[in-house]
């Protein structure tokens, strides 16, 4: 298969060869059914309401890419819209059919496709890259090529899965930073203490160098009063309604902890808490671009 960049590209331009001048082909949706190697779970309903409002008003403008299989076809890339077309009450939608794709090559398009979008939270991408080194054999070198990421980021990303789960659970909710629970990966004992750990870093708000000298000191965390949970925190001046849906959307965009503060007359300011050299050069190349300077 070819790169990341390169791999659902390169098999919808096949399509088109195949389809002749228009490459693609309306069929009915209820003929199409999902991937079943889609490595993804769960679609954010936030999302799929958006993308079915923008179906209702503009149609599905790119096709999504199928393999035919007794009884229909199934989704090589594409779910999101083909789950939102569902909701719209499409009956029919635009799709390039390729014949000749393997169950493995399935498997890397859907991972691949996955890992591309940027509303990946760090677990989500932890486990997507775990999913193609287990399963299609690669190496972290082969992954971070297929991503177009640095072998270091897939090396970070993957040792995030032996974190305790309610760390990754504080860190799929934004309680804390990669930083931070890249420093909780060095905590000594057992999961008791990195739990004592991050009960600390929510209660003091430490920052992740502050979070990296409480781990290397050695001493065990003190334990807070009691745990401390997402909804304690989030409950401590809880913003509104809105804002938070901005803080979650911005969160999911970015990949990192964001804090919005709104005050009267909608001025404010606005936190990105980013956790080491990566996220920050990440961050600065996904606002800032060196083609656009």
């Amino acid at each position: 298969m070819a790169g990341l960049g390169r791999g659902l590209d390169s098999l919808i331009a096949q399509g088109t060869e195949d389809e002749g001048a228009s490459g693609q082909r309306e069929i009915a949706i209820t003929q199409i059914r999902p991937n079943p190697m889609q490595p993804r779970k769960v679609f954010e309903s936030s999302h799929l309401e958006d993308l079915r409002n923008s179906i209702e008003n503009h149609g599905v403008l790119q096709p999504i890419c199928v393999r035919k299989v007794e009884g229909g076809f199934e989704i090589i890339s594409g779910e999101r819209r083909w789950r939102a077309a569902r909701l719209a009450g499409l009956r029919t939608m635009p799709v390039v059919v390729r014949d000749q794709v393997s169950n493995s090559e399935m498997m890397e398009l859907a991972l691949v496709e996955n890992l591309q979008r940027q509303d990946l939270d760090p677990i989500e991408k932890a486990q997507g890259f775990a999913e193609m080194v287990e399963s299609l054999g690669l190496t972290q070198e082969q992954v971070a090529a297929k991503v177009g990421l640095k072998r270091s980021t897939v090396t970070n990303h993957l040792r995030l899965l032996e974190l305790d789960q309610e760390v990754q659970e504080a860190l799929v909710s934004g309680l804390i930073t990669m930083g931070h629970a890249r420093a909780l990966l060095a905590v000594p004992g057992d999961s008791k203490e990195a739990k004592k750990a991050l009960a600390t870093i929510v209660r003091d708000e430490l920052s992740v160098r502050q979070t990296e000298r409480m781990v290397k000191g050695g001493a065990p965390a003190p334990a807070a009063s009691k745990p401390v949970t997402a909804s304690e925190v989030q409950g401590r001046d809880k913003p509104e309604a809105w804002v938070q849906d901005l803080e979650r959307r911005m969160r999911e965009r970015l990949g990192l902890r964001v804090e919005l503060n709104v005050r009267k007359g909608y001025k404010g300011h606005i936190q990105l808490h980013f956790g080491g050299r990566d996220e920050l050069e990440a961050l600065v190349e996904r606002l800032a671009p060196k083609d656009t300077i």
